[in-house]
């Protein structure tokens, strides 16, 4: 074998902290020799077994062959790294986050980019925020090499009915303005349309669906289901449904639509999870693989949002990482969302259950599931990162195994984008996107913290490196906090 052992190479004189303003890095440079991994354990997320003893020969930002450590060559002057007892799997992709809060809370947003690298994550879906010209400046300048963090998929701002909830949407009041909105969001260079309306009227809702077809633009988000029902909206042509308790749940009621007549918000999502049906979800999930539907379940964030105010988080060790501003937006004391009122506990432990069910309905029929935090400013204790972990872990606590749940988040988003042939999973020929661990994850998915280094487009970053990602957001998020 040729190269000579080394260590976790180093990036840390890469990073670095700017007073009050985290700035990552102008870029990381791919590597300009292989780097080797030997006596390495890989769980390329295909489904097949981990295959043990592995040696992954990463040139460039590709991996460019995997094979049995002594029997494939280590190319001269390689830089090798022993991951004997280390498990490798694809890079994570947190498919549901926010990037959002306003001018003031952009320093807290990009730092979040650093937070999310630390934590294993090298891609993220925005799904629609107030600071859309930040957002695309950060993907443009990612994508060149100019700026540190994960790649990034934005829908830019949301699109909205005539009074957005949230800052920076666009109104939508009539079918010229629906097809009006998707031009400009084309022209602005977003990846995809993110719904939010409660209602559309119908004239409205198709010429909207119709025009985002014409402009080669998918729709993602909440579905309008105070105007359409979860089948009107799947035949529509929503690609992906957003938050699985609100969005999918309430069509697996056949009295969907009569209770949602009588009853608004959260009372009729409690009296349609009172009135689920097994048979008319399972027709519903044969509609969604029919129609190439896909779900993005968003557990943790409903347990987070369901359990603020009954749990203490201002000792949460994770707190040194969030800006102040982001914190304020989540802290009930400050004005953040409010807890659920403690008589409604024991219909949020329902739609919890029905929701475990459906899930496992959803893997079951072959509905794509993508993992998604979101994470968000006013999304109550969405930690950047580590809300994407609890998410895996809720989904193998819901019947999935610890397989399906990774998926979700590295092969799974790779089938969604279109891009399987290329990413997703840890074979040659894919992209060097990979995480390295202490621990095997499919015996335990919580192993999925246990981030022994991370392998970001071909450069990678030691342990002692992420943990200066880290040690740099906190320093800039105290300096944030001092007077």
């Amino acid at each position: 074998m040729n190269g000579k052992p080394l260590g976790l190479r180093s990036v840390s004189a890469l990073l670095f902290v700017r007073v009050l303003l985290f700035q990552p890095p102008a870029g990381l440079a791919v590597e300009s020799t292989p780097l080797v991994f030997t006596h390495v354990t890989v769980i390329d997320a295909t489904g097949r077994p981990p295959l043990p003893n592995r040696t992954v020969i990463v040139a460039g930002n590709r991996i460019q062959a995997i094979g049995e450590t002594g029997k494939l060559r280590t190319p001269r002057g390689a830089k090798v790294v022993d991951a004997t007892g280390k498990f490798m799997i694809p890079g994570l992709w947190d498919m549901h986050v926010h990037f959002r809060g306003g001018a003031a809370l952009i320093p807290g947003n990009e730092s979040w980019l650093s937070l999310f690298v630390a934590n294993g994550i090298v891609g993220v879906r925005e799904m629609g925020g107030d600071i859309a010209p930040t957002v695309f400046q950060w993907r443009a300048e990612i994508a060149t090499g100019a700026r540190f963090g994960p790649r990034i998929l934005t829908s830019g701002p949301k699109v909205d009915g005539p009074s957005p909830i949230w800052e920076g949407s666009f109104a939508v009041t009539d079918a010229q303005s629906a097809r009006d909105a998707v031009r400009k969001l084309k022209t602005m260079g977003a990846d995809f349309v993110k719904i939010y309306a409660p209602g559309f009227p119908r004239e409205t809702f198709s010429a909207l669906m119709d025009e985002a077809k014409r402009q080669n633009l998918s729709v993602a988000g909440h579905l309008p289901l105070d105007t359409h029902t979860v089948r009107e909206s799947i035949d529509a042509g929503v690609k992906c449904i957003e938050h699985l308790d609100y969005y999918v749940l309430p069509g697996c009621s056949r009295s969907e639509q009569q209770i949602r007549d009588k009853y608004a918000g959260l009372e009729s999502l409690f009296r349609q999870a009172e009135t689920f049906d097994p048979d008319w979800a399972r027709d519903l999930v044969a509609r969604m693989v029919q129609h190439g539907v896909w779900v993005t379940p968003t557990l943790a964030a409903a347990t987070l949002t369901q359990t603020t105010g009954r749990v203490d988080y201002d000792h949460d060790p994770r707190r040194r990482y969030i800006f102040p501003g982001i914190w304020r937006t989540w802290d009930p004391k400050s004005g953040g969302r409010a807890p659920f009122p403690e008589a409604d506990e024991k219909r949020w432990e329902r739609i919890r259950e029905q929701s475990r069910i459906l899930l496992k309905m959803l893997q079951a029929g072959g509905v794509g599931l993508l993992a998604g935090s979101d994470s968000g400013a006013s999304n109550n204790f969405t930690f950047p990162g580590w809300t994407l972990h609890r998410e895996l872990e809720l989904m193998v606590e819901s019947g999935l195994t610890p397989m399906q749940a990774l998926q979700t988040a590295t092969r799974n988003p790779a089938r969604y984008l279109g891009e399987l042939d290329r990413a997703g999973t840890v074979e040659a020929g894919k992209s060097a996107d990979l995480v390295l661990l202490k621990a095997n994850p499919l015996t335990d998915i919580r192993n999925i913290e246990e981030i022994e280094a991370v392998v970001l487009r071909g450069t990678l970053l030691a342990r002692a490196d992420l943990d200066k990602l880290l040690d740099d957001v906190a320093k800039a998020a105290a300096s944030a906090r001092t007077p």
